[in-house]
């Protein structure tokens, strides 16, 4: 919902961190589906009505304050991202991991998943929509998958490993999958000699 012209208004931009800074505050004591428009409204001491000018609901809100970490992952699929970057917002995710195991599962897991895969389909469809065997929705939906479980799975400490060798993971299979989902003459041919 946000445009360019709040992004150049002090104030508005002020107001929109205030409600990020308030969201954030109580994402780290409640659930997510605990959390309440009126409980972020309180937090942050504005009306609702200067709430609805930044965010149409809870969920736009959290896509909101996720967008900066996710453009790094989504980066993984057009090479914008180095292998550093997606380390550090990893190892920002290892350090708050209360936060993200809060955010990454239940009520919040389908906004969350929603927003990285939004970010992911619009980098494909900048820079891969006539070379994809499917829609870039589609392979967004892939290489998301293949980005956020593990990630979701590691901060859940089901196994350990760095934050450098999960993002070279990550960046490693999101070119795999990437190379798989596009168009070429010899995969066609290997598609149909198999």
């Amino acid at each position: 919902m946000s445009s360019s012209p709040q992004k150049t208004d002090p104030r508005r931009q002020r107001t929109r961190d205030e409600l990020l800074s308030a969201f954030f505050t109580l994402v780290l004591s409640r659930r997510y589906h605990e959390i309440r428009v009126a409980d972020v409204l309180a937090a942050a001491g504005v009306g609702r009505s200067t709430f609805y000018e930044h965010f149409r609901n809870k969920d736009e809100l959290l896509s909101a304050a996720l967008y900066g970490p996710f453009s790094i992952l989504a980066g993984i699929v057009s090479a914008e991202a180095g292998t550093a970057r997606v380390a550090g917002i990893l190892q920002h995710f290892w350090e708050n991991r209360a936060l993200a195991r809060s955010i990454f599962h239940g009520a919040a897991l389908r906004v969350v998943r929603r927003a990285l895969i939004a970010q992911i389909e619009s980098s494909l469809a900048r820079q891969y929509r006539s070379r994809l065997r499917i829609p870039p929705r589609l392979a967004a939906h892939a290489l998301a998958d293949g980005m956020f479980s593990p990630i979701v799975a590691w901060l859940s400490g089901e196994a350990a490993c760095s934050a450098g060798d999960l993002a070279a993971a990550l960046q490693l299979s999101a070119t795999a999958t990437l190379r798989a989902l596009q168009v070429s003459a010899g995969a066609d041919e290997s598609v149909r000699a198999g």
